[in-house]
Order: C-alpha cells, then structure tokens, then sequence
C-alpha cells in the first residue's frame, strides 16, 4: 500500500516545520527581574570622547 499526499497536505507539513523550527529559535527564558542599569560613565571616558570628536572636526577641517 503506498502513501500519497496531495500538495496542500505537503505544504501544511512544511509550513508547521517551518513554524516550529522558528519556534524554537525564539524559544528562550527571560529572566523575571529587570537588568541592572550600568553605571554612568566616569569624566574621563567623556573627556576622552570630547577629545576624539575634536580631533576628528580638526581633521577634517585642515583636509580641505
């Protein structure tokens, strides 16, 4: 006895395999306490990045 399938019964088993094999990507456990926000960022990260821009517009402004 062989099996047949129509094309709509193979294309529901591929969309429920999709489906599941996408499930399961998301499938994950969030934590049930909200993340902790870090801490601020100190003067010097900032002064260092004050810094870097200034170099850069400096750079930028004595290319042209």
């Amino acid at each position: 006895m062989t099996t047949r399938t129509t094309l709509g019964t193979a294309q529901q088993l591929h969309l429920n395999r999709a489906a599941r094999t996408a499930g399961e990507a998301f499938a994950f456990e969030e934590p049930d306490t909200a993340p902790v926000a870090p801490a601020s960022r100190s003067y010097g990260t900032n002064f260092l990045w004050v810094v870097m821009a200034v170099i850069a517009v400096l750079a930028l402004w004595l290319s042209f």
